[in-house]
């Protein structure tokens, strides 16, 4: 059906890249900028579904965003990438959804990621189902959906986890559409050896993990970022004799530090407070080290990931 070029503005901290790259000032390694991107629009075959009158009431576009959406250039900024390496901004779903589906519709996100498709979808009031293989992005997509807070909606969410059951090879076969690579070449790559914008690596995760500063100090487990977020940190439990030795020694090592967080597969304690693993800038493990101090206890109260290396930190600041 067509393509739209999206100029986008181009930073070090949002899709698109730096502004000046390559040898600048001099000649003649200078990188042209990436400040677009192409957005292809394909139709699927066969009849759409018929609106009723009111959807179509519902949906109509004003003059001025039908000239815009409608438009072959687009203008507006790229997203900041938190937690994903392939953010793209609200504002991009946002126009396709308006100029493709009618409120009450379906809209269907094959690459789900951070989850900016749903939110676009839900605030225009239309049903979303996304997918996703990577797991770590699941947990982005739920705080950026805010699911666990009732919207004025009544938006309910539903997260499955899929088992590929049977022989796949097999149900292909069986689709009535296929795609048949007809190159026959001598590929020296492995594809699944790349790494992607939708992919995390391990190795520099901290590096690409968001950023906060810790503004407070609640308590030897809880603390306040300075994004207004209090999280508690996994495995750590408070002791009367040592409370306020504790909170002294979070005071002087992270207090108005930069940090960033990890966590486990429960998310939330039953006051729905995010349960974290913190570290700082450097990498030091900050849960660690306040049990390898001896002024708090271990949490035992439920199953985490450090669970067991902790216990064995608590033994040796025991003998």
């Amino acid at each position: 059906m067509g393509a739209v070029i999206w100029q986008k503005v181009t930073t070090t901290n949002t899709t698109g890249g730096a502004s000046i790259m390559g040898s600048f000032p001099y000649p003649r390694n200078g990188i042209l900028k990436l400040d677009y991107e192409f957005i292809l629009i394909f139709k699927k075959q066969g009849d759409a579904p018929k609106p009723t009158k009111e959807q179509k009431e519902r949906s109509a576009m004003t003059t001025e965003e039908w000239n815009t959406y409608f438009s072959g250039h687009w203008n507006f900024a790229g997203a900041k990438q938190e937690g994903h390496l392939a953010m793209f901004p609200e504002e991009l779903p946002h126009r396709l959804i308006k100029m493709f589906a009618f409120r009450g519709d379906t809209v269907l996100d094959p690459f789900m990621g951070s989850g900016t498709t749903s939110l676009a979808a839900k605030n225009l009031e239309r049903n979303s189902v996304g997918y996703e293989i990577n797991r770590e992005f699941i947990e982005i997509a739920k705080q950026k959906l805010n699911t666990r807070q009732p919207d004025f909606m009544g938006t309910e969410y539903e997260f499955l986890h899929d088992t590929v059951k049977g022989d796949v090879t097999a149900a292909i076969e069986q689709l009535p559409y296929q795609f048949k690579d007809p190159h026959k070449l001598d590929k020296k790559t492995d594809p699944r050896k790349l790494t992607f914008g939708s992919r995390i690596e391990k190795e520099s995760e901290a590096e690409r993990e968001e950023f906060f500063t810790v503004k407070e100090i609640l308590s030897p487990e809880k603390v306040r970022l300075s994004n207004g977020l209090t999280v508690k940190l996994i495995g750590i439990k408070s002791e009367p004799f040592t409370h306020d030795k504790a909170v002294g020694y979070l005071t002087e090592k992270i207090k108005g530090k930069r940090i960033f967080l990890k966590y486990d597969k429960l998310k939330h304690d039953e006051e729905n407070v995010l349960l974290c693993y913190l570290y700082l800038e450097n990498k030091t493990f900050v849960n660690a080290h306040l049990i390898k101090s001896g002024l708090v206890g271990i949490d035992c109260s439920y199953e985490y990931r450090c669970r067991g290396k902790f216990l064995e930190m608590g033994e040796l600041v025991q003998d």
